[in-house]
């Protein structure tokens, strides 16, 4: 039998080490269906990156609009302390920067819930949505 030489195996060690996935979030069962166009929802339906909150997932659910009739839905749970406390939320309605004012003061992007800010390393847990004309599904 051939020996594999010393640097390639810590090499190999090196790739699976850095391969791993580092997605420690709680994985929280969502299946919410959202009556989106009814009035309770106008912060969010037909305003662009306007963004409505609503319970689900670990730390809550934003939902937000996006363009083309597409929405996107995040975990509120700041990915730097994963619990029910250290959530995002924004100042105004269109505000496009998510704060997570109660713990570390990390900030992410509306947009794609990536991190602009702070201790966070991961952007927010982003679930699956489906949008049928009137009604609006998230999943994960």
């Amino acid at each position: 039998m051939k020996k594999v030489p010393k640097n390639i195996l810590i090499i190999s060690l090196f790739i699976i080490i850095g391969c791993t996935d580092e997605d420690t979030f709680p994985n929280i069962y969502v299946n919410e269906t959202i009556p989106i166009t009814m009035p309770q929802y106008n912060n969010v339906f037909n305003n662009i990156w306007g963004y409505e909150y609503i319970s689900g997932g670990l730390g809550g659910i934003i939902i937000v609009q996006a363009i083309n009739n597409e929405f996107i839905a995040y975990d509120r749970a700041c990915t730097n302390e994963e619990n029910t406390t250290c959530v995002v939320s924004g100042e105004s309605i269109n505000d496009q920067i998510l704060s997570c004012q109660n713990c570390c003061n990390s900030k992410f992007l509306i947009i794609d819930g990536s991190v602009t800010e702070g201790d966070a390393h991961r952007a927010l847990k982003r679930y699956n949505t489906y949008f049928d004309g009137s009604m609006l599904y998230i999943t994960n």
